[in-house]
């Protein structure tokens, strides 16, 4: 990192956060609550991609280390596949209180590019649709987002081995 800027920019970018994170959250776990073909709702969150996206996950069963996916055809890979893998998910930001007061923390930054860079802490609930175990665990995303409010970059963290099993 010698040498390297920290990213920091001055100016200001018109987009705001909270409704990017939102909406990305909203249509991830919409993909989980389809019923029968998944196309419509991996559709709608592919369309919040930059077509030169690149998304990065933790390992698979079939992978070791990150996974990574790109273009909109590696999103639409990714969402389709957490659409078939997952009957309901519930993924949200992950709130903190502090002298009586709540909030979700997005961190924020403008990068010397332009667009925005937010990374979130979450909490994700979510179901197997194969044999309907649930399971609870803490992450985080890391998303960037160009001029136009499409994400350009992203990195999704579920935290494996703080994974909880929900019985019921």
């Amino acid at each position: 990192m010698a040498g390297a800027s920290l990213g920091y920019s001055q100016a200001k970018t018109t987009l705001n956060p909270e409704p990017l994170v939102n909406e990305w959250l909203k249509r991830l776990n919409a993909l989980a609550d389809t019923t029968g073909d998944p196309t419509p709702a991996v559709d709608r969150f592919a369309e919040l991609y930059d077509p030169a996206v690149l998304q990065f996950t933790g390992p698979n069963e079939n992978q070791l280390g990150p996974v990574t996916y790109s273009g909109i055809e590696g999103i639409r890979k990714w969402a389709d596949n957490f659409a078939r893998t997952y009957s309901k998910s519930e993924i949200r930001i992950q709130v903190h209180t502090e002298k009586v007061k709540t909030a979700g923390l997005l961190h924020v930054i403008e990068p010397p590019w332009g667009g925005l860079s937010v990374s979130v802490e979450l909490t994700a609930f979510y179901t197997m649709r194969e044999n309907h175990k649930a399971f609870a665990a803490p992450g985080a995303v890391f998303l960037e987002f160009s001029e136009a409010g499409k994400i350009r970059r992203a990195r999704i963290y579920l935290e494996k081995d703080e994974t909880l099993e929900i019985t019921k």
